[in-house]
């Protein structure tokens, strides 16, 4: 075997990597901003087991680990983008609200 069984086990450090690679649909929002891109690439680079000389992960599994971790990059750019569009919207909506307030109030006197 060329990996720790602990790495991809529930609750391990790659186990939302592994889940976007194979189950991308699966993932819920809290999961993937949780996730750390940097810690992740380090995990599949250098992986740190029960043992000191823990073997380099399979070429395969490696392969697939990226997939999860570009797929999980691109969920959170979504993510981002649709938090800027809600923001934007809501600043329109301020802005229209207090040019309609200051429109109403001028109306008045």
């Amino acid at each position: 075997m060329f990996y720790s069984v602990q790495i991809l086990s529930k609750g391990g450090p790659l186990q939302v990597i592994w889940l976007a690679a194979h189950m991308d649909r699966q993932l819920k929002r809290q999961q993937v901003s949780d996730t750390s891109i940097p810690f992740s690439v380090d995990a599949i680079i250098k992986p740190q087991g029960a043992y000191a000389n823990e073997p380099p992960l399979a070429l395969r599994l490696s392969g697939q680990l990226l997939l999860g971790i570009v797929r999980v990059y691109a969920r959170k750019m979504i993510f981002l983008q649709q938090d800027c569009e809600d923001a934007l919207v809501h600043l329109r909506e301020v802005k229209t609200g207090t040019a309609a307030a200051a429109a109403a109030a001028g109306g008045d006197q």
